[in-house]
């Protein structure tokens, strides 16, 4: 081969090895920068996606406040008022929201009510069950405080809930009564027998039998219809009830308790 052929070949050689490096590093550029472009994207598809999210969890949280606002609102008036004499209007105005916005959430003063109701029944049972289970307290001192509990509810009826409650939502009634009948079946009858056990409960009085009398009297004596055919104050009549049966449960170191209980 001569001189010129052979540096011919070495150039040719070397343009391709030069081609070849330039062409691997052209790869890999390429695909760095197809990477680079794919984050990105994903970046950009995933920021809108989780600012819509937190607007998401923003919207719920005003929506759960304005709902929350006029349900105590509602409670509130109606308790003091009854349902009848409250209006949709002045619950609006009173919640600080309009008329619209209140019947966005409540499509009619019924379902209002009926919302109202369910709350309150479902948080005073709640309430309730937290006394009964507290192992902390004697059971002398959970059946005072259930029964201070259950006072200030009937304290706070007025005598327009009560004629309301009696005429116009007896559905509303009956929810109320079967809360309070699972809960005597369940959570009262608990501690009665733990009582028992622990001495602050006479043995003597059968329990099953005591249920039976105590549910009679809470359904057909502690209802709106013997409140208003009676024209007694709730609270009177339920302290009475308690006299009456709960005093006479009670062993003779057990009512010492009881009353000493402020």
């Amino acid at each position: 081969m001569t001189l010129a052929a052979s540096l011919k070949h070495q150039i040719k050689e070397s343009l391709k090895a030069h081609l070849k490096e330039h062409k691997e590093q052209l790869k890999e550029h390429i695909k760095a920068r197809i990477e680079e472009q794919v984050q990105a994207n994903l970046r950009s598809w995933m920021e809108p996606r989780a600012e819509s999210k937190t607007d998401a969890r923003d919207t719920d949280a005003r929506a759960s406040e304005v709902k929350g606002r006029i349900l105590d609102v509602a409670r509130d008036q109606f308790m003091r008022l009854g349902f009848n004499s409250v209006t949709m209007d002045e619950i609006a105005a009173e919640s600080g929201v309009s008329k619209k916005t209140l019947y966005q959430y409540f499509p009619s003063k019924d379902a209002l009510v009926s919302e109202v109701a369910r709350a309150n029944m479902e948080k005073c049972n709640a309430e309730l069950r937290a006394i009964l289970r507290d192992s902390e307290s004697s059971p002398t001192m959970r059946l005072r405080r259930m029964m201070d509990y259950v006072a200030g509810i009937y304290g706070e009826l007025s005598v327009s809930l009560v004629h309301d409650m009696r005429r116009c939502a007896p559905a509303i009634w009956q929810e109320v009564e079967a809360g309070r009948q699972r809960l005597i079946e369940e959570d009262f009858s608990a501690l009665l027998k733990e009582g028992r056990a622990k001495g602050d409960f006479r043995k003597d009085i059968d329990t099953p039998v005591f249920l039976l009398i105590y549910a009679e009297v809470v359904r057909h004596v502690l209802n709106p219809a013997t409140f208003g055919r009676l024209k007694i104050a709730p609270t009177r009549i339920f302290e009475a009830t308690c006299k009456v049966l709960f005093e006479g449960l009670l062993t003779e170191k057990a009512r010492e308790e009881y009353h000493e209980t402020p």
